[in-house]
């Protein structure tokens, strides 16, 4: 076996310190954190509790150790290409430091995004400038405003700080769309160069998925909450929805040995949704945003996203094992245990939009976004992380976070027509 102290300390020392050149960047045009960063209750990321250190993976099994190490070999690896290959680009353009990316708020494939559409100019011009922004590890990043340009050489592949981060993410459906986007482009109007974009995402994924099937918001791994196991705005189900495409034959284009991997990958991620749903007192309930890499218990990310259940994410991962083609008795057992505990915690006689909450009496059920873990009891934070049960005590985070979501009420809708052919398993899990 490798050691694998000295495996992990050194992509930890990788992840968290500053990289000659590449690591710095210039504005490249406004954006929200610029102004949340000179609050005085703003908090760094890094200041959170490493989920993956040397003494914790020493705990696992001999052969759990020797596949952790082998994940992190490869990303250490893969994160020295990348910055190796900005480092190339800020010499030749004669740069000192990268040049932030163009900032938008979503990227993603819109309803208004046609067959027709994806067969114009202004959508090959966005494939071609989405095509420049795949980083060499075949992912990308988030928040890059794709409609304006081609990424220069020395540009980041990255809008939101100057730092070498989120270098390539699933976080706010980043990847997950580009690839769709491209697909669509490539059915529109068929481009090898979208094809092998595509390719090469997938692959981008298939090695981002941990030893224990769950993934990473970042890879290559960044450290902090980042290393959680993701479930946070659908970052999970949203590669293992693509995945099942992938493995059914979606992507033409797709290797063979990428369809095998993608359906393997399925069972994997779905095996980790399953471990990782919380049980309280003995009884299955729902899932947080994020969890322990390790335990697989539900953990804190960002100061103001405490360790809770969530109805969001539970609602898209429900919404995933319920679409599952073949599901087994766990799945569907995990499915009733999960709309059990949406059923049980709705609010009624409140109105949530424009991030204010009212009282209104014939408003339809709304759901928390937290859930304190054991009583049910909505919480939220402001970004010193206190917990709060009152949304009226909320200052510097009232903004900008939904706290509230109608979503769950169309997951049970769902789950109306499903439990019509899946019955509740007798018994336990």
């Amino acid at each position: 076996m490798r050691g694998s102290s000295v495996t992990l300390s050194a992509l930890v020392t990788i992840a968290t310190a500053v990289q000659p050149l590449a690591l710095r960047a210039q504005n490249g045009g406004s954006n929200p954190m610029d102004s949340i960063r000179k609050l005085a209750s703003y908090r760094s990321a890094f200041d959170t509790v490493p989920l993956l250190t040397p003494k914790r993976i020493a705990t696992l099994s001999p052969s759990m150790q020797r596949d952790w190490n082998a994940y992190f070999d490869r990303s250490r690896a893969l994160h020295a290409v990348d910055t190796a290959a900005m480092n190339r680009e800020l010499r030749t353009s004669h740069r000192a430091s990268m040049v932030r990316a163009p900032y938008t708020h979503d990227f993603s494939v819109k309803p208004s995004m046609t067959a027709a559409w994806f067969a114009t100019d202004s959508a090959r011009r966005m494939a071609d400038i989405i095509l420049s922004f795949q980083a060499p590890n075949g992912g990308w990043s988030k928040h890059v405003d794709f409609t304006k340009h081609a990424r220069a050489p020395g540009e980041s592949y990255f809008a939101e700080d100057s730092t070498w981060s989120w270098i390539s993410t699933i976080d706010n459906d980043a990847t997950t769309e580009e690839i769709h986007f491209l697909a669509h482009a490539n059915t529109a109007r068929r481009d090898p160069r979208f094809e092998s974009a595509v390719v090469r995402g997938i692959d981008y994924l298939l090695a981002s998925q941990y030893p224990n099937g769950c993934f990473p918001q970042i890879y290559p791994i960044e450290g902090s909450y980042h290393d959680a196991a993701t479930f946070n705005d659908g970052a999970t189900t949203n590669v293992l929805r693509l995945f099942r495409d992938v493995a059914a034959g979606g992507y033409p284009y797709a290797t063979q040995p990428q369809r095998a991997a993608a359906a393997t990958a399925v069972t994997r991620g779905t095996n980790c949704i399953l471990d990782a749903q919380v049980s309280v007192r003995g009884t299955l309930t729902a899932w947080g945003q994020q969890h322990d890499p390790i335990t697989l218990q539900a953990t804190s990310a960002r100061s103001y996203e405490l360790a809770s259940l969530t109805s969001l994410e539970s609602a898209l991962i429900l919404e995933c094992l319920m679409t599952d083609p073949a599901p087994n008795d766990r799945v569907v057992h995990a499915v009733y245990a999960g709309i059990d505990w949406l059923k049980a915690v709705p609010l009624r006689g409140l109105h949530y939009a424009g991030y204010q909450l009212t009282k209104q009496t014939d408003a339809p059920p709304i759901w928390g976004r937290l859930y304190e873990i054991g009583t049910n009891r909505v919480i939220m934070a402001n970004r010193d992380g206190v917990k709060l049960y009152d949304w009226n005590k909320l200052s510097d985070r009232r903004a900008g976070y939904a706290w509230y979501t109608t979503r769950p009420a169309e997951t049970l809708a769902l789950f109306a027509k499903w439990s019509r052919t899946h019955a509740r398993p007798s018994g336990g899990e």
